[in-house]
């Protein structure tokens, strides 16, 4: 009987439940308005810590007024918030795809409220999108990619990507104001795998974005289905760990050392496993460039679903908080960026088997109405 009961106990904290992930379903039949519609496959978009800042303002008919949840940023890994706007870049990126493939062009203006103080995320809209009906609406074929999109944080192969393979990834920016990188050379490789690990210990020994992180950590099963953003620990490793105390929320925001060692392995597994990298930049790095490149990003993540290829962020380098200003100096530098411009985000590619979806939270969380 107790076996039964802990088998079923194991079987249901084993994996991330099904509510959490329903949105990778596609918007239901309930979703008539074209705005809801559309924000369905929005907020399926890539994000930071999957904070999935998101709110989504439909008073005014036929307009959507998008503004980033200030409750969820992310203030001592993303001080000046750049990351969350390329979570928010990404987002706008999937609704206007969306809107296209309903016949609705997506007009956007940028903060008509006013732009924000340097460095600040402010409290008005990050833009106005008009829904304008048109005929003949020019399809965007990587919307077909949208619900199959994943952030792969699986161990890769060895095979890399390949250069053919890289030129595909490219054309999916063309007309984008970013810039595209891209390596598979072993040297280079294993000098970006030893700054990425370098800087993800950088994140885990300080005291700050190591415990940021902690704080949004979501335990097995039912802690992701009651959260639904954040990062997502489960599996059979897990699961034992938690119930039997050895992994927990409070060992690690004790600043247990076994908890943030293993906290580091997670990740740090993940880097040693990467054979090939790609990376984007900006030549200005304001607000307008940062959403820019969250498009990017999400349209070259989607250019990798299609082409059979895994990808995921690896950015801690990138992070702006004093102690990591070292790290993002040499990476820049070994990227063969310009001091003028900043690199906006640097991934993983590669191949493994397939992964689930991250959980989402639903339409109705984001939406004022």
């Amino acid at each position: 009987m107790l076996a039964g009961v802990a088998a079923a106990g194991f079987s249901r904290c084993d994996q991330i439940p099904q509510e959490a992930v329903a949105a990778w379903d596609g918007p239901g039949p309930e979703a008539t308005d074209i705005r809801r519609r559309a924000l369905s496959y929005a907020l399926l978009a890539p994000n930071p810590h999957n904070r999935q800042p998101w709110i989504a303002d439909l008073r005014e008919p036929g307009v959507i007024t998008f503004l980033c949840d200030r409750t969820r940023l992310l203030p001592d890994t993303d001080p000046f918030g750049r990351q969350i706007m390329i979570g928010c870049g990404a987002f706008l990126e999937l609704l206007r795809m969306a809107l296209l493939d309903q016949g609705y062009v997506a007009e956007i203006s940028y903060f008509p409220d006013g732009e924000w103080p340097e460095g600040d995320v402010g409290d008005t809209p990050v833009c106005r999108v008009a829904c304008k009906k048109v005929q003949n609406a020019p399809a965007d074929i990587l919307f077909r990619q949208v619900l199959q999109r994943r952030t792969n944080r699986n161990l890769y192969t060895e095979n890399a990507a390949t250069e053919t393979e890289a030129i595909s990834l490219a054309s999916a920016l063309q007309g984008a104001d970013v810039q595209f990188g891209w390596t598979s050379d072993k040297t280079k490789c294993a000098e970006l795998r030893e700054l990425a690990e370098q800087a993800w210990r950088v994140e885990v020994e300080t005291d700050a974005t190591y415990l940021e992180s902690v704080r949004l950590y979501r335990i097995t099963g039912s802690e992701i289905a009651r959260h639904r953003d954040g990062l997502s620990l489960h599996g059979p490793l897990i699961w034992w760990a938690s119930r039997f105390g050895l992994f927990s929320h409070e060992k690690a925001l004790a600043l247990d050392p076994a908890a943030r060692m293993q906290s580091f392995e997670l990740v740090a597994d993940q880097i040693r496993n990467t054979s090939s990298f790609a990376w984007l930049a900006t030549t200005n790095n304001d607000r307008r460039a940062q959403l820019q490149a969250g498009a990017a990003y999400v349209r070259l993540n989607l250019k990798a679903t299609g082409l059979g290829l895994a990808m995921g962020p690896i950015s801690q380098v990138l992070q702006e908080f004093p102690a990591m200003l070292p790290l993002r100096v040499k990476h820049k530098k070994l990227l063969n960026v310009p001091d003028s411009s900043t690199v906006q985000m640097c991934v993983r590619v590669g191949r493994t088997g397939n992964v689930g979806p991250s959980p989402r939270r639903a339409l109705n969380d984001i939406i004022r109405i």
